[in-house]
């Protein structure tokens, strides 16, 4: 399979502090590049067993007892319209699962073993970027969606729902000052809004509702520094395009980085984001929040988990001085990663990803428990060693991590208990 060619914008050393404090682990930090190839590749029939926490393998499916989620959120059942004023849905948590953009370049029985285990984890929705440079390369030509067909197709046929993260314009669209980067917006926001037009008119026909723009703006996802009036004039073109196109669609603010994405690089807290669109006029735009709350330590007081309605400055208080205090927030990423793949020493990978699973069951516990909160999508369906992205359910050799086992427990656990 190609690779895919954007990094991920996760923030990588704070859920890597999360997962070292969940674990009890301390690790000197070296340098070093696994370098192992992607779970896509491997061969399906090959990897079905995974190795649970004392070294002994399982099955998909065969999955240990663990505690799940009671799911509590704002939104509807079909997640179409924020809930009415004062409402609330407890065991109604949407179940998602992240693939980055890694499904659109997929093999055919790739896609079929992604999908499926989607299907077998419970998951409601898949999360899959939509990056304009993806699909129309040349300024002349119109855009060929025929990779995202294959994906939409595949996801409906398991009935799955698609949320498409809507990004990074092509090299001859992006804005002069910063060609040379994914992460460069649109020099031009109407033709931004035309090809998405485009796009959300041929997926609405085939049951594509929900549409994410952009990932991330608050770092330097957005370059070449985060800028909430430059991001809201885009977000309400595109959401105008989108909703001239299907009237019926669920638009989401980009998905917020919860912290600074390492040391001294930019970003701009959710509070103050939220805030800043919200008097530029951009929350009328859109039907909800995106939000990665990664946590640094265990979910009940991380920082990035009380930033949502327990602290003094969380989204719950930027959208209630805004007006919006029922508008759901969603999360489309979170997660736990296995830093001993990047730093070391190899002997932390098993304690560590015992302490994933740990850590899958507190983020789900703590998340269902918050108001607005609607979703819960996990970062991700597989590792990418060569970009250290190593928060997979699936190893980079393609083996089941204990957490996939885990998850698909507590996603059945919080459905049995609607």
């Amino acid at each position: 399979m190609a690779n895919s060619k954007r990094r991920h914008w996760a923030i990588v050393g704070a859920a890597a502090a999360a997962i070292l404090a969940a674990a009890g682990i301390a690790t000197a930090v070296s340098g070093g590049d696994p370098g192992a190839p992607t779970a896509f590749g491997h061969s399906p029939a090959a990897s079905t067993a995974s190795t649970n926490a004392s070294g002994s393998a399982s099955v998909p499916g065969s999955a240990p007892s663990v505690a799940g989620a009671n799911g509590s959120g704002s939104g509807t059942a079909t997640g179409t319209k924020p809930a009415p004023s004062g409402t609330s849905r407890p065991n109604d948590m949407k179940w998602g699962l992240d693939y980055s953009d890694r499904l659109t370049f997929a093999k055919p029985d790739e896609l079929a073993t992604a999908l499926d285990d989607a299907k077998r984890l419970g998951m409601d929705y898949i999360r899959v970027d939509f990056g304009w440079e993806d699909y129309q390369s040349f300024a002349n030509y119109p855009p060929n969606f025929s990779k995202f067909d294959n994906v939409v197709a595949g996801a409906n046929a398991r009935g799955l729902k698609v949320l498409a993260t809507i990004d990074f314009p092509p090299p001859w669209a992006r804005r002069d000052a910063c060609k040379d980067t994914s992460a460069c917006p649109p020099a031009d926001n109407a033709l931004f809004a035309k090809f998405v037009k485009q796009a959300v008119a041929r997926y609405s026909a085939r049951g594509v509702h929900h549409w994410e723009v952009w990932n991330e703006p608050n770092i330097v996802a957005w370059a070449p520094l985060p800028d909430p009036a430059d991001y809201t004039k885009l977000l309400v073109t595109t959401s105008a395009a989108i909703r001239a196109a299907d009237p019926h669609a669920f638009i989401l603010m980009g998905g917020l980085a919860a912290d600074h994405p390492s040391p001294g690089a930019p970003f701009i807290a959710p509070y103050d984001f939220i805030t800043a669109v919200a008097k530029a006029g951009g929350l009328k735009a859109v039907d909800g929040i995106g939000y990665h709350p990664y946590p640094d330590g265990d979910p009940g007081t991380s920082k990035t988990f009380l930033a949502i309605s327990k602290s003094p400055t969380s989204i719950i208080t930027a959208l209630n001085e805004a007006g919006s205090p029922n508008m759901p927030i969603w999360i489309t990423e979170t997660g736990a990663n296995i830093p001993a793949l990047i730093w070391g020493p190899p002997e932390q990978v098993k304690p560590q990803e015992a302490a994933q699973v740990h850590q899958a069951q507190r983020e789900a516990e703590v998340l269902a428990s918050y108001p607005n909160v609607a979703s819960f999508f996990w970062f991700s369906y597989e590792d990418v060693p060569d970009a250290h992205l190593v928060f997979g359910l699936r190893r980079g050799d393609g083996s089941y991590r204990p957490s996939f086992d885990a998850l698909r427990q507590i996603i059945a656990d919080a459905k049995k208990a609607r």
